[in-house]
Parts: C-alpha cells; sequence; structure tokens
C-alpha cells in the first residue's frame, strides 16, 4: 500500500506524520517501540525538511510518501531545498554531545531505521527511511 501526504512547512504539522504512522502500524507486526523509533525519526525528517529545506515557509509543502507491507515499513520525507551533501557524512557516527538540542537528528535517523538513504529527484530533496519488523521475522523463523 501507499499513502502519501502533503503538509505545510510548520511545526504544528509534525504530529500528522506521527499519526498516520502509529494507525497504520497498528495493523502491521511492528512492536509499539518499532512504530515509536519509525514515528521519531520521520518527525527528525520533517523537521529538517521544514526548517532547512523549505525554510518554515508554510505555503512551501513537505511531502511525505508512507509504503507498507508486514514486512516493511517506507516513509520519504521531500522538501524543495538543495539538501547537503550526504555522500560524505557517517550518519552513524556518535554525536560529540548526545544531549544538545540540535543535531542529532541524522543520527537517530540512523539509529532507529534499518535503512536511511538520501536523494534528489526533479528538483526536491528525498530523506527514505525504512523499518523492518523484528517480531514478524522472528515469528516467521520460528513458524
Amino acid at each position: 500500500m501507499k499513502i502519501e501526504l502533503t503538509i505545510p512547512s510548520a511545526h504544528m504539522y509534525l504530529g500528522v506524520p506521527d499519526a498516520v504512522i502509529q494507525e497504520l502500524g497498528s495493523e502491521l507486526p511492528f512492536s509499539q517501540a518499532e512504530l515509536d523509533e519509525l514515528s521519531t525519526s520521520v518527525i527528525e525528517a520533517c523537521t529538517n525538511a521544514i526548517e532547512h529545506g523549505n525554510k518554515l515557509q508554510s505555503d512551501t509543502p513537505t511531502r511525505v510518501i508512507f509504503e507498507f507491507t508486514a514486512d516493511r515499513f517506507e516513509v520519504q520525507v521531500f522538501d524543495h531545498g538543495p539538501g547537503f551533501k550526504f555522500d560524505t557524512r557517517d550518519f552513524g557516527k556518535f554525536p560529540e554531545d548526545l544531549m544538545q538540542e540540535r543535531g542529532r537528528g541524522l543520527y537517530m535517523m540512523s539509529a532507529f531505521c534499518d535503512e536511511i538513504s538520501f536523494s534528489r529527484h526533479n528538483g526536491e530533496f528525498c530523506v527514505k527511511l525504512v523499518k523492518i519488523p523484528k517480531a514478524g521475522a522472528a515469528d516467521a523463523e520460528q513458524g
């Protein structure tokens, strides 16, 4: 299944992708902790898109695409900014000050998701996050 959502680039809409993940995920073989990790990662990606990509211009949309099956939950977040040099960054590197308020979103996304990738498509910057359910895989192995 695939669902596409467009939200204004304003912080007040960050709860919308979270609500979609929680609702859709309740029907999939994900634990609540796994859904919370994916949701946190998507909120971080949307925050970056809203602040850095779309510069808090509420009339510039942030696009979120949710694709899901029983085996995987994939979320793509698109903004209209130039992005950053993602090919030279180590996203798994522990931040120097993990307790600081800013600068740890990419690390969190990398730590909480099974896959993270970045690309540019038709003038948009895209963050793709993938979560694979661990409980479902364990149940399949035992069955």
